[in-house]
């Protein structure tokens, strides 16, 4: 019986899968750390902000695009690296 026919198999075969694709991913990314980390925390931040139920005399709202704005500074900040080898 193949190994992929089973749910094993299947579970198996998508372990490794994400493994290769987190390592090719973690490669790539390894030359900015830094960044990288900045943009998770802003993504993060972006979720909890998005999270706010109420307006907070308009900060959560300007706090929601100043944090769109960073995190879209980041990722250039990002591709120019890559791009200039940085």
């Amino acid at each position: 019986m193949p190994i992929f026919t089973t749910n094993f198999g299947r579970m198996l075969g998508v372990a490794v899968v994400a493994a290769a694709v987190g390592l090719g991913t973690g490669v790539a990314l390894a030359g900015q750390p830094q960044m990288d980390g900045a943009l998770s925390a802003l993504q993060s931040a972006q979720g909890y902000l998005n999270e706010v139920t109420m307006d907070k005399g308009g900060h959560a709202a300007k706090a929601r695009r100043l944090v769109a704005e960073a995190v879209a500074q980041v990722q250039e900040g990002i591709a120019y690296g890559e791009a200039h080898g940085e």
